[in-house]
């Protein structure tokens, strides 16, 4: 290679392809579904969040934090693993056993959510979702 040429990106909406310009990023291991499964149970909006591993990404993982945002303002947030809640933004640490080695697991798991009122807690709801994955090397020494 003689001179670098930086790449440039143009964007067309008109297009149904596209070139995915992040190569050499880390692999999306982790597909998260959050799904609402009551709206209203007394106090709280429930969402079940659903995880599932990919199986051509090898690795242990060891966390996954999963942030979701919500369509209102949240005064209160709970799950059964690590929950910190601001403003519209949930966010999620489950700690895991080092599962999910090239596994296709699933993960599921609920948020309760409650807004400022019990109209706004029925109507909430998740307008992102993403998860992070921590890795650790397998004990073939593979990472990824």
């Amino acid at each position: 290679m003689k001179d670098y040429v930086k790449p440039v990106v143009i964007e067309n909406d008109e297009l149904a392809e596209g070139v995915y310009a992040a190569s050499g990023a880390d692999p999306i291991c982790w597909t998260i579904d959050p799904v609402s499964v009551q709206d209203w149970n007394g106090s709280h909006h429930v969402f079940e969040i659903r995880c599932v591993h990919s199986k051509d990404v090898e690795h242990i993982s060891s966390a996954t934090t999963v942030t979701l945002t919500f369509s209102n303002t949240v005064s209160e947030a709970y799950s059964e693993f690590d929950c910190t809640y601001s403003g519209n933004t949930v966010v999620v640490t489950r700690n895991l056993l080092a599962d999910a080695y090239k596994s296709g697991d699933n993960m599921t798991y609920k948020v309760w959510v409650k807004a400022s009122d019990e109209a706004t807690t029925k109507a909430i709801t998740c307008t992102s979702a993403t998860i992070k994955c921590t890795h650790q090397t397998n004990v073939q020494g593979k990472y990824d």
